[in-house]
C-alpha cells in the first residue's frame, strides 16, 4: 500500500555560516560529507548519513525567491528548521495532502553533485512544500529520493561518536492541544497521542514530541533555547556506546550535560544553534 508520509527521511539545520558549522560537527564526532550545493535553490548543505536518515546542516550561498524565507528566518536564531518526511512517491504526497487540506506546492525537482567512488553523481530530488499557514510550528516537507543510491551508503553512515540513527524531534510550543488536528492531515487520524503536559505525535517511524516551554526547561536542564517562542528545539540522535560518545565529545572538548545516566546534552554553543541529546 502506497503511503503519503512513511516517516521521517531527514532533518534540516539551518546555520549562518557553514564553515564554521562544519568544523563543530566534525569536533562532535560524526562523519562530515562533502559540501553539496544546489544551484537552483541558493543553498549549499553537508550531511551525517544514517543507515535509514540523517540530518544535515544547511547554508545560504545565494540569495534566491526560494531561499527568501529562510534567510528571514535564520535571522531569529537559526538552529532546527524542517523535518523532511519520507514517502512512496511526490506525485502521491500531493495529491493525498491536497485532499487533506494541506495546500502544498508542486513537487519540485532538484539535485546536487556528489562523489560517490571517485566518480561525480547526481543525487536528484522531488520535495513539497507546505506553506506556512499549514505549519505546526515545525516546517514539514516531502523529499522523495530519486537516487537513494547516491545518499545512503554504508560507508557514510560510520561516526567516530558512534551515533546511528535519528531518534527524535522535540519542538516547544505553549499550547501543543492546537496543533493537534493540522498534525493528523499529515500523519493520519490518530497519530497524536496526549504525554504529559504535551504531545507525541506517531510520524510513522521517529516521534515529534510537543511540550510548553517549562516542560522543556524541566526535561532538559542547563540548556538555554536559541529562539523565543514556539520552534523545533532538539534533536535526538541514537549512539552505539553512550559512554565512548560521552569519551570522546569530552576528549574533544565538547561541553557535555549530563541529566541522567541514559542521556547526553550538547548545548546550542556547540552545535551551531542546535540541540542535541545522545541517548543508546
Amino acid at each position: 500500500m502506497k503511503r503519503a508520509v512513511k516517516g521521517l527521511d531527514h532533518v534540516v539545520v539551518m546555520v549562518d555560516g557553514i564553515d564554521a558549522a562544519e568544523v563543530a560537527y566534525r569536533k562532535l564526532g560524526f562523519q562530515v560529507q562533502p559540501r553539496g550545493f544546489h544551484k537552483k535553490l541558493g543553498t549549499a548543505n553537508q550531511l551525517m548519513i544514517f543507515d535509514k536518515n540523517y540530518f544535515e546542516i544547511l547554508g545560504i550561498v545565494e540569495p534566491t525567491e526560494f531561499n527568501a524565507e529562510r534567510r528571514e528566518w535564520i535571522k531569529g536564531g537559526g538552529g532546527l528548521a524542517n523535518v523532511a518526511l519520507a514517502t512512496d512517491g511526490a506525485d502521491f504526497a500531493y495529491e493525498a495532502f491536497k485532499k487533506a487540506g494541506l495546500n502544498p506546492d508542486a513537487p519540485l525537482p532538484f539535485d546536487r553533485a556528489v562523489e560517490v567512488a571517485g566518480r561525480t553523481e547526481h543525487a536528484a530530488f522531488r520535495t513539497i512544500r507546505i506553506p506556512k499557514v499549514n505549519m505546526p510550528v515545525v516546517g514539514f516537507f516531502v523529499c522523495e529520493h530519486v537516487t537513494p543510491q547516491f545518499v545512503y551508503r554504508a560507508e557514510w553512515a560510520k561516526h567516530p561518536n558512534g551515533a546511528q540513527s535519528i531518534r527524535g524531534v522535540t519542538v516547544i510550543a505553549e499550547q501543543p492541544a492546537k496543533w493537534t488536528a493540522e498534525l493528523e492531515k499529515y500523519f493520519g487520524p490518530g497519530s497524536v497521542k496526549r504525554e504529559g503536559d504535551g504531545l507525541v505525535v506517531d510520524t510513522g517511524t521517529q516521534p515529534v514530541r510537543y511540550m510548553p516551554r517549562a516542560s522543556y526547561l524541566a526535561r532538559y536542564p542547563g540548556i538555554v533555547p536559541v529562539r523565543p517562542g514556539d520552534h523545533p528545539a532538539l534533536l535526538s540522535v541514537e549512539v552505539a556506546s553512550l559512554a565512548a560518545c560521552e569519551a570522546l565529545l569530552k576528549k574533544n572538548g565538547v561541553k557535555v550535560l549530563k541529566p541522567d545516566a541514559g542521556r547526553l546534552l550538547v548545548p546550542p554553543s556547540e552545535a551551531a544553534d542546535l540541540t542535541l541529546e545522545f541517548v543508546e
